[in-house]
């Protein structure tokens, strides 16, 4: 018989960004988060939430987040901001944001595949405003796929 490819349970919720992304002007990249060890779990995705508080974002919004591995466990790429952005690869995913004023947003990027080591995050801020004081987050929910049904 055919082994059946399910969900395993996912990890917890991590909040990897927070007041990293408070009052974080446009065109700003936040600092890193916290290390993300996934050298014992060895989760295969995640899913990514961003939450933002009201925020007036200008066409052509988006805000992207870039994931940076140390390769040894201890060691990260630092790259400027600028070069950073050209590093297509290490971008996680991208949100484009609603340009409805003053709203709060609640975004959702799914089954987005990460190392399976240490890795830290940043996010680029693209939505032609400041992001709000207070409020702001970036989560995420790390799981793996149970290949043996």
């Amino acid at each position: 018989m055919a082994s059946i490819g399910k969900w395993n349970t996912p990890s917890s919720v991590v909040s990897v960004l927070t007041t990293e992304l408070n009052a974080l002007a446009d065109a700003t990249m936040s600092a890193a988060s916290a290390p993300i060890a996934n050298d014992t779990n060895l989760d295969m995705y995640v899913d990514v939430e961003l939450v933002l508080a009201a925020i007036s974002p200008v066409a052509p919004a988006y805000v992207s987040i870039y994931l940076a591995e140390a390769i040894d466990g201890t060691n990260y790429p630092a790259p400027s901001t600028a070069d950073q952005r050209q590093q297509t690869n290490a971008v996680l995913c991208s949100f484009q944001l609603s340009t409805t004023a003053a709203t709060a947003q609640r975004l959702v990027c799914r089954n987005v595949l990460i190392p399976p080591g240490t890795f830290k995050v940043y996010l680029d801020n693209r939505a032609g405003a400041a992001m709000g004081a207070t409020l702001n987050t970036l989560k995420i929910l790390p799981y793996n796929v149970n290949l043996n049904g």
